[in-house]
């Protein structure tokens, strides 16, 4: 999922406001530039839509735009330690407890789940060590990954965000390569 085309379904609310949003988008990976995005719907709350979702859609362009190994979760990055193995046969995952060697925006301390048939992370649980913005307090981080074929094919972030100025923000972030869901995607933008 580093390169090609994405689709994105984007769902963001603020709890507090009883706010809600919706963005569905391709992300188009541009060598040496930063992502494209082709809106393909939005809907629900603008404030929503603006401070959430369009503050995510920038900081994820941002973060494509960096090089891969200041982000990786690598031994250059993080310290690991082992805490068990969960399931069995085909479905055993090893866990590991990641914790960032230094204190960086994009870095987490939390747990990595590593399939062990295939050695592919299939799951990042955790909080951002640096905060990549002052008005934000915590960002509590979930990432699942779909493996098919022993590859990385689909994934959903699920980020909580406590913000100083409105209180909590949830988004749930769905990509996957491929069309768009049709239940989705009419051909206009509201």
């Amino acid at each position: 999922m580093q390169s090609g085309e994405v689709v994105m379904d984007i769902e963001a609310s603020l709890p507090k406001l009883s706010k809600k949003g919706r963005l569905q988008a391709i992300r188009r990976l541009v060598p040496f530039a930063k992502p494209e995005y082709q809106v393909l719907r939005v809907e629900g709350d603008g404030m929503v839509r603006r401070q959430v979702i369009a503050r995510y859609l920038k900081a994820d362009a941002e973060t494509q735009t960096l090089p891969f190994s200041s982000m990786a979760v690598s031994q250059a990055n993080y310290k690991f330690r082992f805490l068990g193995p969960i399931g069995a046969g085909p479905k055993l995952t090893y866990v590991f407890q990641i914790t960032p060697r230094k204190k960086r925006v994009g870095l987490m301390k939390g747990e990595l789940w590593i399939d062990a048939a295939t050695g592919v992370g299939t799951r990042q649980a955790g909080r951002l060590v640096k905060q990549p913005s002052v008005f934000l307090r915590r960002v509590d981080v979930i990432q699942d990954t779909d493996v098919r074929d022993g590859r990385p094919y689909g994934r959903i972030t699920r980020l909580a965000i406590e913000t100083r100025l409105a209180g909590r923000a949830e988004l749930t972030i769905t990509e996957h390569p491929g069309a768009p869901d049709s239940a989705l995607a009419p051909a206009s933008c509201n």
